[in-house]
């Protein structure tokens, strides 16, 4: 019985989300881990609340230079520079700020992510895709 009551509270909690991830290449450590495609309203001003979190899963640091982030429609960030450590996690923003090990900023004056859902799609430097991750939003 107790079974169903946890159930019943994880579906309640997740209950206006559905996320799906899959990685592609499973030689990989490096995934999407979570995403909030909605900024709080205005979204203009909230640009930063739109993000894209990606993970090293492994024990080892993984240079991520050339890399892209992708939206549905193509929208693309490179990640110039960049490596991630081995067990870390960095969020890449829309919006304008000072790139860190943690956040970086796409530097974007409009919203990128769809409200109702959107995939990002997380490619190598030789443009193979790693990892694919759906999220859609009911009632954005």
């Amino acid at each position: 019985m107790k079974i169903y009551a946890w159930t019943a509270i994880l579906a309640i909690f997740l209950g206006a989300a559905s996320v799906h991830g899959e990685a592609t290449n499973y030689e990989s450590t490096i995934s999407i881990t979570n995403a909030n495609f909605v900024a709080p309203s205005p979204e203009k001003e909230n640009l930063n609340e739109e993000w894209v979190e990606i993970s090293n899963l492994g024990d080892m640091d993984e240079d991520l230079t050339g890399w892209t982030l992708e939206d549905e429609q193509n929208h693309t960030y490179m990640f110039q520079g960049f490596t991630l450590k081995a067990g870390a996690r960095v969020k890449v923003h829309t919006g304008i700020g000072n790139d860190t090990s943690s956040d970086l900023y796409w530097n974007k004056n409009a919203p990128i992510w769809n409200n109702d859902g959107d995939v990002a799609t997380l490619k190598d430097a030789s443009e193979d895709v790693i990892f694919s991750y759906s999220k859609e939003t009911k009632g954005a």
